[in-house]
C-alpha cells in the first residue's frame, strides 16, 4: 500500500470513529503520543469565560465532532452532527465585530492559508475579544484532510502580529517531542524502506512508548518548555 493510500485509509478509519467522539477523544488522549495537558481549551474557557452566559457569541472554529461546552457554537467544514456552522475558516458566516471569544484547536496546521484564517478570526471578533490558538511545532505529518504548515514560536508571533499576545506555552511538551520522535523514527529506521512495514511498526511503537508523554505531567511546566514543544498554545486579545 503507499503512503498516499495509506493516508486515505487512515482518513477513512477517523472519520469513521469520529461518529462516536467521546471513544474517539479517549482513545486520542491515552494513545497519542503527545500529552495535551497544559491550557486546553475547555480551561482557557474556564479561565476567560468561566460562566455560561446568554447574549455572547462563542465559537470553536474547526471543532470536528467534539462539542467543548455547550454555550460554544462549532464551526467546521465537514457537517458532523454537533456542528451548527459548516464553513471554511477562510471564509466565516459572521458579521464583523460580532464575537466575544474562539477556540482553534490544532487546526491552523491544516488550513492551505492560514494568513487568510487569522485574517478572518481579527474580522469577526469584537474590539477585546479573547482567542485561543494551539497548534503544533515539532510533530509529523497528519492529514486531517492534509497538513501543509509548522510555526515556530517567533513565527506564531508574526502570524499573530495584529493581535496582543496574552498568554502562550507548551501545550505539549519536551516529552511528547521525544515519544513522537521515538514513534515515528524507530519504524521507519527498522522498516528499510518498506510502507507497509513502516505503518505497522508505527502502531506498534505507539502502544509501546505512548506512556512516555505522561511525563510532560512536569515537562509542558518547565521553564523553557517551549523551546522543544510538540504543541503551542497561544491566548491572543483583540487590541482596540
Amino acid at each position: 500500500m503507499s503512503e498516499k493510500n495509506q493516508d486515505k485509509t487512515a482518513d477513512v478509519l477517523r472519520e469513521f470513529f469520529k461518529q462516536w467522539p467521546t471513544f474517539y477523544y479517549g482513545v486520542a488522549v491515552i494513545f497519542a503520543p503527545v500529552y495535551l495537558g497544559y491550557m486546553s481549551p475547555r480551561q482557557f474557557l474556564n479561565k476567560f469565560f468561566p460562566h455560561e452566559v446568554g447574549g455572547r457569541m462563542l465559537l470553536n472554529l474547526g471543532s470536528g465532532p467534539r462539542t467543548v461546552r455547550k454555550d460554544v457554537v462549532n464551526v467546521d467544514i465537514y457537517p458532523y452532527e454537533s456542528v451548527s456552522t459548516v464553513a471554511s475558516l477562510t471564509s466565516l458566516p459572521f458579521k464583523d465585530g460580532d464575537v466575544d471569544g474562539f477556540i482553534c484547536d490544532n487546526v491552523l496546521e491544516h488550513v492551505e492559508n492560514p494568513e487568510r484564517a487569522v485574517s478572518e478570526m481579527k474580522r469577526i471578533m469584537k474590539t477585546g475579544a479573547m482567542g485561543y490558538i494551539s497548534t503544533p511545532f515539532q510533530y509529523p505529518f497528519h492529514s486531517s484532510p492534509s497538513d501543509y504548515t509548522r510555526w515556530t514560536e517567533p513565527g506564531l508571533r508574526l502570524l499573530l502580529k495584529d493581535f496582543a499576545i496574552v498568554e502562550i506555552g507548551a501545550r505539549a511538551g519536551y516529552f511528547s517531542t521525544l515519544t513522537v520522535v521515538l514513534c515515528y523514527g524507530v519504524p521507519a529506521l527498522l522498516s528499510f524502506g518498506s510502507e507497509r512495514l513502516y505503518w505497522t511498526l508505527l502502531n506498534l511503537s505507539l502502544l509501546i512508548f505512548f506512556p512516555l508523554k505522561f511525563l510532560d505531567v512536569i515537562g509542558n511546566r518547565l521553564p523553557l518548555a517551549i523551546h522543544t514543544a510538540s504543541v503551542f498554545y497561544y491566548v491572543i486579545r483583540k487590541r482596540p
